[in-house]
């Protein structure tokens, strides 16, 4: 389980996020949505500490984290414990797609490399890329590099999955393709945390929808119940807004 209480986020003046608190259970899928610059993307790296909150709590099962004062032990405590799929891949350009799922195997987990392999190969075939184990980054589509993106944070067991908007730098014919991967992790119950703006996405696969405007949740419901019927006038306004663009059905 994730609880946050209280979070706030500065970046010198500015206060990004202001009072967050949120519970995530184990094998929950939770999407977090709202307009650009609400904080949602902040929120996402405070979880895994890459941007170290300026005063709350965070607890990640048995770990339990002040932020004025975190310990070298905090830190990687919850960056072994959790994994980040960001917008860009961030894979490593010198090394396969195997190799890129293995490594963290190898690194975090002290594998040993031949296993590290096998397990890599297990885990491509998962994510429909068997056929690419040996291609480099330059030689895969914006989709299937994340799809590897994807395989390196699964293949870790970690207690939570983080997704950092993981479609929004692809071709819209891609996008499909990415989300499919997503939605068999969560029919396989692992607990994600998924900032996106697809909303239909979000409806199909999310069992809560949270939404986010000027740094706090101003609302958070089943998916069902947070399309149907949305309760605060943000909230309604942000819905309509994506039905008369067409961006998703009710």
């Amino acid at each position: 389980m994730i609880e946050i209480k209280n979070l706030h986020k500065y970046f010198e003046n500015h206060h990004v996020l202001k009072g967050l608190d949120l519970t995530v259970s184990q094998g929950e899928t939770v999407a977090v949505i709202g307009p650009s610059g609400s904080g949602k993307s902040t929120l996402l790296r405070c979880m895994n500490l890459l941007e170290i909150p300026s005063t709350g709590e965070l607890r990640l099962d048995e770990i339990h984290i002040n932020a004025r004062h975190i310990s070298k032990t905090d830190l990687l405590s919850i960056r072994k414990n959790t994994a980040m799929v960001f917008q860009n891949y961030n894979l490593f350009a010198n090394k396969t797609a195997a190799e890129n799922i293995a490594e963290a195997l190898i690194t975090v987990r002290k594998m040993n490399k031949r296993i590290a392999m096998d397990i890599a190969q297990q885990m491509l075939k998962k994510v429909g890329l068997e056929n690419k184990a040996d291609h480099y980054p330059s030689g895969l589509s914006g989709g299937q590099q994340q799809r590897v993106a994807i395989g390196r944070a699964l293949v870790l067991n970690p207690r939570v999955v983080l997704f950092d908007e993981p479609t929004s730098a692809l071709d819209p014919e891609l996008v499909q393709e990415v989300l499919q991967v997503i939605r068999n992790a969560a029919q396989e119950h692992v607990t994600m945390v998924i900032v996106t703006h697809e909303l239909d996405f979000a409806r199909d696969v999310a069992d809560r929808i949270i939404f986010m405007d000027d740094g706090k949740i101003v609302e958070q419901n089943s998916a069902a119940e947070f399309f149907i019927n949305p309760r605060q006038e943000r909230t309604i306004k942000f819905l309509e807004k994506f039905k008369q663009q067409n961006m998703y059905y009710i």
